[in-house]
């Protein structure tokens, strides 16, 4: 079993992971039927990283960019006006102005079909690369977490993708990125209509959104199950980690190989200790962070 995490420094962290798919694959009192054999990760600082910014805020900065520049009073409105003005404050709080986010995810593609969306996510993944490690998004994915996602694969895991960010965003990547098919992705989203012959995308949100309490509902309503083991790296992700069996909490604490912080983890931080979930030291249990 050894042979699926290369990638992991021997350690307690490792050996927690190794000795829990053992407990729940063999027979025993911890054995765990295949059907309930569920994982659920995060996704944003979890699988992928998510500094200096959100992978799909940069995705959905360069629209609100080409809309402005289509209609120049749009400019006036936020997000709109951050992503202009470069308003570095404002973006870097993105998660205290949900409410603009969410309407300027919803109205960047409004009125368009699923497939011209995906077909806009392609041509950025194609496109744009990360900021300050200059290589394409699709390779700032953590590789000791998708070595993660085999090992459970190899013991008959379901694994699920839970993002607080957009279902059908990361849809179009997940196989490529970590061999997850689109079907398990659950996250956020825009509702839906259908008419002549096609599926479009409306003005509205799902709600809950998927994050916070909304990722126990979300996988609930999806799979009528709760997950046996998750993944998370914030605040945003505890609530799914409570109804774990096993609970991973990824610690940002590598500033030379990726980022160090723990702005927006401080609570899941602390209840880790409380419920004696096992943290991954990115510095510590990391022996490669990204492939290359």
């Amino acid at each position: 079993m050894n042979e699926y995490l290369p990638s992991w420094n021997d350690g307690a962290t490792k050996s927690a992971i190794l000795k829990f798919v053992r407990e729940v694959t063999e027979p025993g009192e911890g054995f765990v039927p295949v059907a309930a054999r569920i994982a659920t990760f995060d996704n944003d600082g979890t699988l992928w990283c998510e500094k200096p910014m959100y992978i799909q805020a940069d995705f959905i900065f360069r629209r609100l960019a080409e809309m402005v520049a289509a209609d120049p009073a749009q400019g006036e409105e936020q997000p709109w006006k951050a992503v202009v003005e470069n308003d570095r404050a404002w973006l870097a709080g993105l998660m205290g102005h949900v409410p603009e986010l969410m309407k300027a995810v919803t109205q960047a593609y409004v009125g368009i079909t699923t497939e011209a969306f995906e077909k806009h996510v392609a041509a950025f993944f194609e496109s744009a690369q990360h900021p300050t490690l200059h290589v394409p998004y699709t390779a700032v994915s953590y590789r000791p977490m998708r070595e993660l996602i085999q090992l459970l694969e190899a013991n008959d895991f379901q694994v699920y993708i839970c993002s607080a960010g957009g279902r059908d965003f990361v849809r179009v990547v997940s196989e490529e990125i970590y061999g997850i098919p689109r079907e398990r992705v659950i996250g956020s989203a825009t509702t839906l209509e259908y008419r002549d012959g096609g599926l479009y995308r409306t003005a509205g949100v799902e709600q809950p959104i998927d994050e916070g309490p909304g990722k126990p509902v979300h996988i609930w309503t999806r799979l009528g199950r709760t997950p046996l083991f998750a993944g998370g790296n914030a605040d945003g992700d505890a609530a799914m980690l409570e109804t774990a069996r096993f609970s991973l909490l990824v610690h940002h604490d590598d500033a030379t190989r990726e980022f160090a912080y723990d702005e927006g983890a401080e609570t899941a931080l602390a209840e880790a200790r409380e419920r004696g979930w096992t943290v991954v030291s990115m510095r510590d249990d990391f022996a490669q962070v990204f492939d290359g």
